[in-house]
């Protein structure tokens, strides 16, 4: 399930959710529980997204199956 999501979405979703949520409390002055989940959030979906992307690359390179690329 992991290998198949689309890496990219989650890292830059979860970026945008958590700058957006910082953002968003300084704007307003003070934290909040849900802004604070927000900010959680948005961290773990782009960890986890780059460490798909991360995956993916290591998995490719030693892959036997390798397309060959064209000359």
């Amino acid at each position: 399930m992991l290998y198949s999501a689309k890496p990219w979405v989650l890292f830059v979703g979860g970026g945008i959710l958590a700058v957006g949520a910082t953002v968003w409390s300084l704007w307003e002055g003070y934290w909040t529980v849900w802004r604070g989940s927000f900010c959680f959030l948005g961290a773990i979906f782009a960890i986890s997204g780059g460490a798909i992307i991360q995956m993916r690359e290591n998995y490719r390179s030693r892959s036997k199956w390798r397309r060959e690329s064209p000359r």
